[in-house]
């Protein structure tokens, strides 16, 4: 099924990592290198979680949000490759495809929410001095449960549509020699970017 009970708490468990990003901690819980293989675990595929975590974590290394710098997100990219690599029958190359396009979907829902918020900040701004404070615990509060609650609903919603045109794309491809063949290399890209990884810092 593309759609059922665990993907909603699945969706459930990694909104929670998503607040780690900017909205609470910062503990580091939502890098690809745990949520992949959390959600691999909770999908019944561990080995594919680590996979996917380590090929993201590669490529999400050096990215973090900064000031306005709003790159796409890593949690989204390698929690929807992993979801929706359960469903594409041993095909992994487009699920990390659907997986970064997914990034990049969350991102810009992201910077629409932030363009609301600042409507709401303005609230602050006109409060009475003695109103203040409780302006500002409500809208921590209000900054909480907004981000998790979009999250949640963007997975709830765009994790059926990208399961779906996972399937049939990897149905279609799944018959070309080619595509074997990429299939093959992925297995060993992890290794790759570790070599790269290791020669960047010993050029440093």
């Amino acid at each position: 099924m593309l759609f059922s009970v665990q993907v909603v708490y699945i969706s459930l468990i990694v909104s929670l990592l998503h607040l780690d990003v900017l909205v609470f901690g910062q503990f580091m819980f939502h890098r690809p290198i745990i949520v992949g293989p959390l959600v691999g675990i909770l999908f019944g595929i561990p080995e594919y979680g680590l996979l996917m975590g380590v090929i993201f974590e590669l490529i999400y290394i050096s990215v973090i949000p900064v000031g306005i710098k709003i790159p796409p997100d890593a949690t989204t990219a390698v929690s929807f490759s992993v979801m929706c690599y359960k469903f594409s029958s041993g095909c992994i190359v487009i699920p990390l495809a659907i997986g970064i396009l997914a990034g990049f979907l969350y991102k810009r829902l992201d910077l629409f929410t932030r363009s609301l918020n600042s409507m709401v900040i303005s609230w602050v701004d006109t409060a009475e001095e003695e109103t203040i404070i409780k302006r500002i615990n409500m809208l921590i509060w209000y900054g909480l449960v907004s981000t998790y609650l979009k999250t949640v609903l963007f997975y709830l919603i765009v994790f059926p549509v990208a399961s779906y045109f996972t399937v049939n794309l990897c149905r279609f491809v799944s018959q070309y020699q080619i595509y074997q063949n990429i299939v093959n290399l992925t297995v060993i890209l992890p290794s790759i970017g570790i070599g790269v990884v290791l020669s960047y810092f010993i050029e440093k």
